[in-house]
């Protein structure tokens, strides 16, 4: 069942209660979720008011921040353009740079550069169909096709031009997959490895240094527990919000996990942007209740 993000506070209340959270780590998508979905991708901007917030919650004690999405890692951070207490996973997890002090990480999928010429020419047969109005993104790792300005005819020959070129050349079927979003394609590297997948690493490698060190009351994410020998257990709360199919992946349950002599469980609350069939357990109405959102659990934690 899901529930209102916002009017159902007391469900909020009752699963930290029972998280009993050493730090927070939010794991939030970027178009649909922090912002309005344009009809280009190019023109989608951080206001300023949310990126006030942004940087106003990355100073708050324990509280980590992750921006999970498709877009370029190059290009959410020019977007977003925080350079401190931030982590960007781009191209749906394939790319992670952290910006914390005490927390470095710069991570590429592995062979990912190996996919670029096959990618490469599979862009030049997608263009050569000279499909009007089809906003192309080269990722790099990936291709984006946006056909929100198409009609139904050519959105449809756009899909079955995209089935053809990736089905009919023996490499690309191998080698690629195509993905599906809100009025978007992409072509991806068939690689096991997401949004969900870079969420649970990115915890992972969290816990071997700034989770370790961080407690209720040194500073964000620097400082270090009273007794971190004797302390063997380490709570985490992750708070995953998302828009879209492809966000799904980071919808997932309760675990725990062993690094050297500590043990670390996780809890999750799964939030989706709209109400609508999904994992999650709560909604938002829009991508506009999103700092709402995060505000409400931060004062619950912080309180």
């Amino acid at each position: 069942m899901l529930y209102n993000g916002i009017e159902r506070i007391d469900k909020i209340k009752k699963i930290i209660a029972a998280a009993n959270p050493d730090v927070i780590v939010f794991c939030v998508d970027f178009d649909g979720t922090l912002v309005k979905i344009c009809k280009s991708p190019y023109d989608v901007a951080v206001a300023p008011s949310l990126y006030d917030f942004l940087t106003k919650i990355n100073t708050i004690n324990n509280i980590f921040l992750c921006i999970v999405t498709g877009r370029e890692l190059a290009d959410i951070e020019q977007r977003v353009n925080i350079k401190r207490n931030i982590i960007y996973s781009g191209n749906h997890g394939f790319e992670i740079k952290s910006y914390y002090k005490d927390f470095k990480l710069n991570f590429l999928i592995e062979n990912a550069v190996n996919y670029i010429p096959l990618l490469t020419e599979a862009l030049s047969q997608i263009k050569k169909k000279g499909i009007n109005n089809l906003i192309i993104e080269n990722k790099k790792f990936s291709i984006s096709m946006h056909y929100r300005l198409l009609n139904n005819n050519e959105a449809k020959f756009l899909k079955q031009s995209v089935k053809d070129i990736i089905t009919k050349n023996p490499e690309f079927k191998k080698y690629l997959h195509i993905t599906r979003g809100k009025k978007i394609l992409e072509i991806r590297p068939r690689i096991d490895w997401n949004k969900g997948s870079a969420c649970d690493y990115i915890i992972k490698e969290m816990s071997k240094t700034c989770l370790v060190s961080s407690n209720r009351t040194g500073s964000a994410g620097s400082a270090a527990l009273p007794n971190p020998v004797s302390t063997k257990k380490f709570n985490v709360l992750r708070v995953n919000i998302g828009d879209d199919i492809t966000d799904e992946t980071m919808f997932s349950h309760n675990y725990s996990f062993n690094l050297e002599e500590n043990t670390f469980n996780v809890s999750l609350i799964n939030c989706v942007i709209g109400k609508k069939q999904s994992l999650a357990d709560f909604y938002l109405a829009d991508y506009s209740r999103t700092p709402v959102f995060i505000k409400n659990i931060i004062d619950i934690f912080s309180g």
